[in-house]
């Protein structure tokens, strides 16, 4: 039998994907109580670790509730919609068509990733009418026991992505809004991957999201983070700093692979080898790099 580590911190449990054969990278939330939900459903690569995971807690789902279509967010969606076919998948309006057909964005992924089976597996569609598309911040899960979760729009990593909140429990789930914060590598690690990434969305969608006031924070990279202020703080300094870094580099002629290094120099050095691999895995400086060098590059959108 597989066996999947399984956290619960104040009454969120967190199973951990093991994504890529690595543990604590990447986190399915789950909700329990009387509707109970998930939020992101980790890559299709993890699909047994997750749901040896979720069937450990003795999990049915009323909702799949994703931040984003990423293939390591939502990359299982689709089996798990098999698994649990009572549950609504909710997702942004943006995003929807492509869990309906992910054919077009798993050839986006193609050009970034050479070894997407063994990296990604597969992924299967979601039926359009087990989807729920949002297009506006509102209540999009009843949890029952008077809690729901609200979906905040918080573009900037990706034009399809959301944070989820919980009022009630003062609990926000930001997805990659922040940054990406593992167990061990002590500081945020911007998370700016091609081809949506935009500075100024993600720092106003930080902004937006430190003022809801939440209490606890739980990244899909991953488990809860310690100091919420520091996290908002950290995030955005991190994703400005690199955007400086690659910028520089730009400037002096550089293009992808030298953003890449510049980045890497750039941290400070960490004597945590797990960490260091773990965090290449889930926000690696070569992706970033592409990220931000298109961003600062792109032509500008025409009026």
């Amino acid at each position: 039998m597989i066996q999947t580590p399984v956290q619960t911190y104040d009454g969120v449990v967190a199973v951990d994907t093991k994504m890529n054969g690595l543990e604590a990278i990447t986190a399915v939330y789950y909700l329990p109580g009387p509707r109970p939900a998930i939020v992101d459903t980790g890559p299709a690569s993890s699909l047994e670790h997750t749901l040896a995971g979720l069937e450990a807690a003795g999990v049915e789902l009323d909702w799949i509730v994703l931040t984003h279509i990423h293939l390591d967010h939502a990359g299982a969606c689709g089996h798990l919609s098999e698994r649990f076919p009572d549950a609504r998948v909710v997702v942004r309006a943006e995003g929807a068509p492509h869990l309906v057909d992910p054919s077009i964005l798993w050839a986006s992924a193609s050009r970034l990733f050479p070894d997407m089976e063994q990296r990604w597996g597969q992924m299967l569609p979601v039926p359009e009418d087990r989807i729920t598309a949002v297009s506006a911040d509102t209540t999009v899960a009843d949890l029952g026991d008077g809690r729901h979760l609200e979906a905040v729009y918080a573009p900037g990593h990706a034009r399809h992505h959301m944070a989820l909140w919980e009022a009630g429990s003062r609990m926000l789930f930001p997805g990659d809004a922040i940054g990406v914060f593992l167990p061990g590598a002590g500081a945020f690690r911007p998370a700016t991957p091609p081809p949506e990434f935009d500075l100024k969305l993600a720092i106003d969608s930080i902004e937006r999201l430190r003022l809801l006031g939440a209490e606890r924070m739980y990244p899909t990279h991953f488990g809860p983070v310690p100091d919420v202020d520091r996290a908002f703080d950290e995030g955005a300094v991190e994703m400005e700093r690199a955007v400086a870094v690659a910028r520089h580099v730009i400037e002096a002629g550089g293009g992808i692979e030298e953003i890449a290094a510049a980045l890497a120099t750039a941290r400070p050095p960490t004597s945590d080898r797990s960490a260091s691999e773990r965090l290449d895995r889930a926000s690696s400086d070569h992706l970033n790099a592409a990220g931000i060098h298109r961003y600062l590059t792109k032509p500008p959108r025409r009026a």
